[in-house]
């Protein structure tokens, strides 16, 4: 009976171990899946957690251009350039000679005219002396007709020659101001030979030398990047436009560059059409649907903390460069 009594406590005993060394067990993994759910939780917000918002209403891609686009110089008519007076880097003025067209033939033309103008004169000068005297005869030969002195046919005649002599004087006049107009033409020609600067800038191409040839399919002769504002022009996505109001501020960056330039801009003009986009290399972006924005340089603000610190080490902005445009309030 003491035996099995033994027997009976040794098994509730080695049971009654097994299933706490099972509990303690199963505590432990609940407690390790605890905490694995916890740290779970803290790298993986959960789904219905809001998004942080963005600083910026849009992102576009931009190009520095010039107000109103360069400027291509044409030679006005084909001829050999017999002199150049600019080159790349020179800054110009309105109406400085950047050119000149060999023009031999065309100052030809204008002495030509010029003789030709001189005689004309000189004709119109001949018929004007011979006026004043037959119109004293005619009146004599009218006041003897009046008298009975002389036959009226002769104070007739004598009028109609006045009244020829000045229709000769008309004809001398028109033929002047006929003469006069081939001057001026014939001066115009010559003046289209000399190629001068339309407005004030800055040489960026020079496109011709000494001796060469201009023709239809070479006219253009230097490009020039005029002395006016720069700008810039963003392409901003259709899905972003409702975002974009003129004054809006954005700031620009450099493709490629994750810090901002020191310079930002402000949009002046929203154009009214959908456009292809231009700017970058992807397909998709340039199947895409966009509309250009115009954007004025903002002038450096003395008391920001930017503005405190020499920019020697930032590079310029220059007409073509690429950049990232960022809208914000």
């Amino acid at each position: 009976m003491t035996l099995i009594t033994k027997s009976a406590s040794m098994f509730i005993f080695n049971n009654s171990y097994a299933l706490y060394k099972k509990t303690v067990r199963s505590a432990a993994l609940l407690g390790c899946g605890s905490l694995l759910l916890t740290a779970c939780d803290q790298h993986h917000p959960a789904q219905n957690e809001p998004a942080p918002k963005s600083e910026y209403a849009a992102i576009a891609r931009g190009k520095i251009e010039v107000e109103g686009g360069l400027l291509d110089i044409s030679a006005p008519e084909n001829g050999i350039f017999s002199q150049i007076n600019v080159k790349l880097g020179d800054h110009i003025q309105k109406g400085q000679i950047l050119a000149q067209l060999d023009s031999r033939s065309a100052e030809l033309d204008v002495a030509e005219s010029k003789a030709a103008l001189a005689q004309a004169t000189a004709q119109l000068n001949m018929q004007t002396i011979r006026l004043p005297a037959a119109e004293r005869v005619a009146s004599r030969w009218k006041k003897a007709a009046s008298m009975g002195a002389a036959q009226q046919q002769q104070a007739d005649d004598a009028a109609q020659t006045v009244a020829q002599i000045q229709a000769e004087n008309a004809v001398a006049a028109a033929q002047v101001q006929v003469e006069q107009q081939k001057v001026a033409a014939a001066q115009y020609a010559l003046d289209k030979r000399t190629i001068r600067a339309p407005q004030a800038g800055e040489i960026v191409k020079v496109w011709v030398q000494q001796g060469s040839t201009s023709t239809a399919d070479q006219h253009i002769a230097f490009t020039v990047l005029p002395q006016r504002p720069l700008v810039v022009r963003a392409e901003v996505n259709e899905s972003f436009i409702s975002h974009i109001k003129i004054g809006m501020k954005a700031s620009l960056s450099s493709e490629g560059s994750s810090s901002d330039l020191p310079v930002t801009a402000h949009v002046i003009q929203i154009n009214k059409i959908y456009e292809t986009a231009s700017l970058g290399n992807e397909p998709t972006l340039q199947n895409g649907r966009v509309v250009s924005c115009l954007l004025a340089l903002d002038p450096p603000n003395p008391s920001s903390s930017t503005a405190q610190k020499p920019q020697t080490d930032a590079p310029p902005l220059l007409v073509g460069q690429n950049l990232l445009v960022k809208f914000y309030d």
